[in-house]
């Protein structure tokens, strides 16, 4: 049973039909590793000080050139299989009453996803950096994860109508386009934002579910496609061990629900500062943990698994990277987990501060070239 449901989360992005391979329950050897690529920085790029329709210039907004049709192609080309586009919408709303998406925006999403699939790339897009403050909230718009009943009727009035015209937009594409409700869900006026697990995620992972299922069921409503896309939804902050108090929504159709977690595994090596840059035992027992977490509370349990974020930044240390990618990567490929790698375009030679733990750039888009492409090999290997 393992093995049959492992070759179909592989399935899941080796077709557009999600048919399963012919491979017998004693022989998985024909399952290939299926890698993705995240268009970083990008369409997500934002601010939180306004309400205003920022326009087609947000793009540009955090140092990203704008996405052409050959940056996706040489992406596929290279060899990955998946793209995610992560978009935040916040910045691109006309009227706040029913948070009406500018066209233009929607167009332009529209753009780079069929440039995607048209590469022969299965397509991720969601709601990314919409995720606010209490005080954002006030000056932008977006949602909130916290205990005020007030802010999560807003909240929840928003991710409704955003999933609402964005499913309605796309809702005759085949299923290679899959829908990730949220990203990294969590309360942004917590102690260390995103990096620790409060004390009351299981209230907290309450308010995510809830929120999660009006997207779900409104996607679904929309009808045609939709009604049996794939949709990904996440615990807090996307976090392997943030799940307390937090389930898969009841859906509709039976089978069509990833979980959605990102894992920068160890965090000490893959995103801290510049000290710790040789890749240890210890290491990897942190990485084995992580499998071994997900596979104990989803894999096994026939619940499909997507890592839609990873990376080891940049330390001026390629052998040691190399290492952690053929660690971790080769235990997704055991595991029949797809990897969506996370890239920023920053790297310390083009003047990231190594110490910032941001340095995941592995893709030049202006020169369509590799900055590493030793570890791209490991990747596609």
């Amino acid at each position: 049973m393992r093995k049959r449901l492992r070759l179909f989360v592989a399935a899941l992005f080796f077709t557009s039909a999600f048919i399963l391979f012919g491979c017998s329950d004693d022989n998985d050897t024909e399952y290939n590793s299926v890698n993705g690529w995240n268009l970083g920085n990008t369409l997500d790029a934002c601010t939180y000080d306004t309400k205003a329709n920022l326009g087609l210039s947000t793009e540009r907004k955090w140092g990203m050139p704008v996405t052409t049709e050959s940056m996706i192609k040489a992406v596929a080309a290279r060899g990955f299989k998946t793209i995610r586009i992560p978009v935040s919408w916040h910045n691109h709303i006309t009227e706040g009453t029913n948070y009406t998406i500018d066209p233009a925006w929607l167009s332009r999403v529209k753009t780079i996803v069929d440039w995607s699939l048209g590469s022969g790339m299965k397509v991720i897009i969601n709601i990314h950096h919409d995720n606010l403050t209490s005080s954002q909230l006030s000056n932008a718009y977006g949602y909130t994860v916290n205990t005020s009943q007030t802010e999560q009727a807003t909240s929840k009035k928003y991710i409704v109508s955003i999933w609402n015209q964005v499913a309605g937009y796309f809702k005759a594409y085949d299923e290679r386009l899959i829908f990730e409700l949220l990203n990294e869900p969590r309360n942004r006026d917590s102690a260390n934002d995103g990096f620790s697990i409060p004390s009351n995620v299981s209230s907290l992972n309450g308010v995510i579910a809830g929120y999660e299922k009006a997207a779900l069921d409104v996607i679904r409503a929309t009808g045609e496609k939709n009604v049996s896309r794939y949709v990904m939804v996440a615990p807090y902050a996307a976090s392997p061990d943030g799940t307390a108090g937090w389930s898969l929504p009841s859906d509709s159709v039976a089978g069509k629900l990833i979980v959605s977690v990102h894992a920068y595994t160890p965090y000490e090596f893959c995103m801290s500062s510049a000290n710790v840059n040789v890749f240890s035992e210890s290491h990897m027992r942190s990485i084995d943990w992580l499998f071994d977490n997900l596979d104990s509370k989803y894999i096994s349990k026939e619940i499909p698994v997507i890592i839609g974020e990873t990376s080891a930044t940049d330390k001026n240390n390629l052998d040691e990277r190399k290492r952690w990618t053929t660690y971790f990567y080769g235990k997704a490929k055991n595991m029949h987990v797809p990897v969506v790698l996370w890239d920023n375009m920053n790297t310390v030679a083009t003047g990231g501060d190594i110490n910032s733990g941001e340095c995941h750039g592995y893709f030049n888009r202006n020169t369509l070239q590799w900055f590493f492409p030793t570890l791209v090999d490991e990747m596609i290997k």
